[in-house]
């Protein structure tokens, strides 16, 4: 039997770097970020309804949206961004049916979301793993390779849920506090490994 594992970390923790290991160690990934991304790209079928309700200004030259523009209305207005989640998330969810329906039953199927928790899907999972850094470690990531400010960097921290929270909810824990990719891949490929065995000796 297919296992389904659920990928979540605090922003700068790397959780795109861990997808990359995870499908390195042979794992079939789905990052929701990039399912929206395709969804609101040109002739994706999320645009014309962002549209529809947020108006021509959040449409793209391409056709697609606006992303920065579309992020400007629903950044702090709560009930804007409910009415975005409300076109996108049913779309996500057949998105993730429609993946999940063509594994195979050796399969490790890991979704990927950074608002996991903070959107109710973790039910949908049966494990859930989290990436983590220090506090320290994500604002000197932002600052370095985002070109945030430290007051702008601290500033979207607060904005998320602590990071120390969602590693509490999570089934299992990688630590990623170093800026070497091997301490994450060799962390993630023992796990695999550990999914692995255990799914034999259930299947047996």
């Amino acid at each position: 039997m297919a296992l389904h594992i659920a990928l979540t970390g605090g922003i700068a923790c790397g959780k795109s770097m861990a997808e990359r290991c995870f499908a390195e160690a042979g794992c079939r990934v789905l990052d929701a970020d990039q399912v929206v991304r395709e969804l609101e790209a040109p002739g994706g079928a999320a645009v014309e309804a962002i549209v529809q309700h947020f108006g021509e200004t959040v449409r793209a030259r391409d056709g697609g949206i606006d992303r920065v523009a579309l992020a400007s209305i629903v950044f702090n207005d709560k009930s804007a961004r409910q009415a975005l989640e409300s076109i996108l998330y049913p779309m996500l969810k057949n998105v993730i049916a429609q993946w999940l329906s063509k594994e195979k039953p050796e399969d490790i199927s890991l979704f990927s979301a950074a608002l996991l928790f903070e959107c109710d899907w973790a039910k949908d999972w049966p494990h859930v793993v989290c990436v983590v850094a220090s506090e320290a470690t994500q604002l000197r990531r932002m600052m370095q390779h985002r070109q945030m400010s430290e007051s702008d960097a601290r500033a979207r921290l607060s904005a998320q849920m602590p990071i120390a929270e969602k590693a509490s909810l999570a089934d299992a824990i990688i630590y990623n506090d170093v800026d070497d990719i091997n301490p994450l891949k060799e962390q993630i490929q023992q796990l695999v490994s550990q999914w692995r065995k255990n799914a034999q000796s259930f299947n047996h």
